[in-house]
């Protein structure tokens, strides 16, 4: 799992579900092999720094806060807002000199266990009727992703 942006070209035709985060340049982890109605997909899952603090927490993975999360909120990968993935949209996220991003990778290696078995929980659930509120519509992005 590394930390990745997705390229604009994508988050543009994406733009069809109105729940995809829109921010260019937005990290995302990148988790490689899920699993999705029989498929083995790799997905991206956006950080996002001011998760509501009333967000169930099965829906995210806490990681320390920036300095931009508000009081209250959360800081962490945000399992609702994730995204089918192709390697060609896949944008290098530069960490070098960036030491909340060193730290954030960290957190992310010592539980890599942990958030691929949220993720795949999501997945599992999703693909089982349950929808969250406001998630992203993961069947409209794959259908997307396989016509480009």
């Amino acid at each position: 799992m590394k930390i990745v942006t997705i390229s604009r070209r994508l988050l543009k035709n994406f733009q069809q579900d109105p729940e995809v985060l829109k921010k260019e340049g937005r990290p995302c982890l990148l988790v490689v092999r899920l699993k999705y109605k029989g498929d083995v997909l790799p997905f991206a899952v956006p950080l996002r720094s001011n998760i509501s603090a009333v967000t169930p927490k099965g829906q995210y993975f806490a990681l320390p806060p920036r300095s931009g999360t508000r009081s209250g909120n959360h800081h962490g990968l945000h399992y609702i807002k994730m995204m089918p993935m192709a390697k060609k949209y896949i944008v290098r996220y530069r960490t070098e000199n960036d030491e909340f991003a060193t730290i954030v990778q960290s957190v992310v290696n010592q539980n890599e266990k942990r958030i691929i078995t949220e993720c795949q929980k999501y997945l599992d659930d999703y693909s089982n009727g349950y929808r969250p509120l406001y998630s992203t519509d993961i069947d409209l992005l794959l259908t997307i992703l396989k016509s480009l």
